[in-house]
């Protein structure tokens, strides 16, 4: 078969002869067989991705992991069916407020509006006076003025006496309402005080037996003859998401507060005795009063919103998509604060005056802030691979690693777990300003390449016909190019209504710094995605045995014949089908770790319509053999219930991976610090997500119009260390507007 190319009058008879002149725009010297034209290929450092015609690589799999390890859970397909109707269709697609918010960096900060809370002095005699907590308020509103040049009228304070449950609450309020805030403007609220735990009350599903609050000024007071309690996380929380579903989800959180009971060693606090006169230095206690389970019930949310919403439970477990929290320490630890200042602002200043907001996320921040005594900060939320401040989310190859010198040999503190697979290639810098200020490779100094990837660390080696360097106590690598495991293989048939197809494979071939996954043209029976020209239209094949094995074969969307459109949509299956089938060799959690999914019920009938109740699960577990059978009614809430059957603490991330449109979008993000951060499921623990203290929403189902069939995955990714996964996550090429 040959194709005529008429802007350039040549023909070319095979596919590789078709990519040599899209990359060089001449026809290739020989014509005279596919393997020379092959051979010439390969030689060119940019275009290593093309295999030979008659060799197939199967993609190895990770290496053998060591003491410590990572596991990608088996992930599940979803399976829904319309409530009308009884025929099983397909698997899900996520209905839930994702990032719409997601734009490019303006040149000027988008306004900030903020209210900063400081209390030192508490009415109550039995709660210890602190010294640092206003002054901690005070550096915050500074720093938001002088070097963000945030207006004053944007910041509200509340100090001391100004600070009651009542006008906290209002504040609160108040920002969701504010005409001044437009949908995606940053909100940041800060809190330094006291916070506390107390025993979980009846019938609130707080995953253990104790709930988190943050104190106001009056509390253990009593107004208009009621007892001023603290308020609750969940309470907070149910706020919080009422301001993200007004103006959007760009907000942050900090509390330079503790909620452990630990905080009673220091402090010798307990409110129902005293507490003696010594100077104080924990931001924190134990509070020995019992909440009544109705408090604050008529501030529990505002209704189940299109999307599945549920009410957030637990300071140091929200991983919600209404906010980042940063917070003082861990839910075992205690927030100190030294010569009238917290350490934990103090740092946090240090670290923000001296990179700048605009060129940090909020995991870059956490790992920047340096170990303070007994204390490791903490970063939560879906959203902290975001810039600080701004709902833009960075390029998915931002990911900075640490490069360390052991024996001699060149250690990269990444691994298979991170994603990195052996031929990955790293630029390495200095420091981590260097990287983010000069991000190109001709500010590098130098180039390694992944050997033998581990779970968590990788040998590395300089890269082939670059400089030897040397590196100090360490450095830090950005990954420039994919490993070898990494591809897509994808089927486009020789046909010149396709040119735009081989047009965008060119492209991607041309991209020298390309650190994605690459893209193999290979036949259609070992392909996991196959293109076709249909009726004006480029569609998409699904040949993926994940999704056809539920009869899932076509993409719902097409885009036009142009090498963008195309380019997009080739490049973001890349990523996800990478991501959907890496694992593990390693088999040791298949009987450790027990996954559920349940549908949900709203339990509580306390309050009017609009406010949700506790949901709790209802029936059984609807996995069935790797299979969860769900109603896809936009009414029907689910969520997941994930054990840990086993003596060691787990960090779990978990993605949905939606076949219809490649997006991926984060389901839960385990914890963020520079230190030792909270397991996401404790030893012999359970997490819940879409219900009880995990701070996620429930989640609801749908099929788009004209669609009778959909596959989805959830995929769990499990380890025994923190590993930021943060750049999975996708939005999808296709623009269904």
């Amino acid at each position: 078969m040959t194709m005529f190319l008429p802007s350039a009058n040549v023909h070319v008879h095979n596919h590789l002869e078709l990519l040599w002149f899209l990359l060089h725009g001449t026809p290739p010297n020989d014509m005279s067989s596919p393997s020379t034209v092959h051979r010439s290929l390969a030689q060119n450092e940019s275009s290593a991705m093309i295999p030979s015609p008659q060799k197939v690589e199967s993609g190895s799999m990770l290496s053998r992991i060591p003491f410590r390890w990572f596991r990608w859970f088996s992930g599940f397909a979803l399976r829904k069916s319309a409530a009308s109707s009884s025929t099983v269709s397909g698997s899900p697609s996520v209905s839930i407020a994702g990032n719409p918010n997601e734009t490019a960096i303006k040149n000027k900060p988008p306004p900030l509006f903020a209210l900063i809370i400081g209390i030192n002095q508490y009415a109550s005699a039995v709660i210890p006076a602190l010294k640092g907590a206003v002054g901690d308020a005070m550096s915050i509103k500074a720093y938001f003025e002088k070097e963000l040049g945030i207006p004053s009228s944007h910041i509200r304070t509340l100090c001391n006496e100004e600070a009651t449950r009542a006008a906290i609450i209002q504040q609160l309020r108040d920002l969701s309402t504010d005409d001044r805030i437009q949908l995606g403007d940053p909100i940041v609220i800060f809190y330094a005080g006291h916070g506390t735990t107390s025993p979980s009350p009846p019938g609130w599903e707080a995953g253990g037996p104790e709930i988190q609050m943050v104190v106001p000024y009056d509390c253990l007071e009593t107004v208009n003859d009621n007892l001023v309690y603290p308020i609750p996380d969940r309470t907070f929380g149910a706020l919080l998401e009422k301001m993200a579903k007004n103006k959007g989800d760009n907000l942050t959180v900090i509390f330079d507060c503790c909620h452990s009971g630990s905080g009673t060693r220091d402090t010798s606090l307990d409110v129902t005795g005293g507490a003696r006169q010594s100077d104080r230095s924990v931001r924190g206690f134990k509070l020995k009063v019992e909440i009544p389970p109705t408090l604050d019930g008529e501030k529990w949310g505002s209704g189940h919103d299109e999307r599945g919403s549920s009410i957030p439970a637990g300071f140091c477990h929200s991983r919600l998509r209404s906010h980042v929290m940063l917070a003082a320490c861990s839910s075992k630890e205690t927030a100190k604060e030294e010569a009238m200042k917290g350490r934990f602002t103090t740092a946090l200043l240090e670290v923000l005056s001296a990179v700048g907001a605009d060129r940090l996320t909020y995991t870059d921040l956490i790992q920047r802030i340096p170990i303070l005594p007994e204390q490791n900060p903490q970063c939560e939320g879906l959203n902290q691979d975001r810039i600080l401040f701004n709902s833009k989310v960075p390029s998915q190859n931002r990911q900075l690693f640490r490069v360390q010198m052991e024996d001699n040999r060149f250690v990269l503190q990444a691994g298979s777990a991170h994603g990195v697979t052996p031929g990955a290639v790293f630029s390495v810098y200095k420091d981590r300003d260097s990287a983010i200020t000069d991000p190109g490779a001709e500010h590098s100094i130098g180039s390694l390449t992944a050997s033998d990837p581990d779970a968590f660390s990788t040998r590395m080696i300089v890269t082939s016909g670059t400089p030897i360097f040397t590196i100090g106590e360490e450095a830090f690598a950005l990954q420039t190019r994919a490993g070898e495991e990494e591809d897509l293989r994808i089927h486009v048939p020789f046909d010149e209504k396709l040119l735009c197809v081989f047009q965008a494979v060119a492209r991607e071939m041309k991209n020298r710094t390309v650190s994605q996954q690459r893209i193999v043209l290979v036949d259609e029976a070992t392909a996991s995605l196959s293109v076709a020209f249909e009726d004006g239209v480029i569609v998409f094949n699904i040949r993926d045995p994940l999704a056809t094995t539920h009869g899932f074969t076509q993409i719902p969307f097409r885009v036009k014949p142009t090498e963008d459109d195309v380019y997009s949509v080739v490049r973001a299956a890349a990523h996800y089908y990478w991501h959907l089938h890496r694992t593990s060799k390693e088999r040791t959690l298949k009987d450790e770790v027990t996954v559920e999914a349940f549908k949900l019920v709203e339990i509580s009938d306390e309050y009017d319509d609009d406010i949700e109740g506790n949901l709790l699960p209802d029936g059984p577990n609807r996995i069935v053999d790797g299979v969860a059978d769900l109603v896809a009614d936009d009414e029907t809430a689910y969520g997941l219930k994930i054990t840990n059957n086993m003596d060691k603490d787990l960090y779990l991330s978990a993605f949905f991976f939606d076949n219809s449109d490649f997006s991926i979008t984060p389901y839960y993000q385990p914890a963020t610090s520079a230190g030792r951060a909270d397991p996401s499921v404790p030893a012999k623990q359970a997490l819940t997500i879409g219900y009880g203290d995990g701070g996620v929403p429930a989640f609801k189902y749908y099929l788009r119009e004209g669609q009778d069939l959909d596959i989805g995955f959830i995929k769990i990714f499990l380890s025994t260390e923190q590993v930021d996964l943060s750049h999975i996550r996708q939005l999808s090429p296709f623009n269904p507007g």
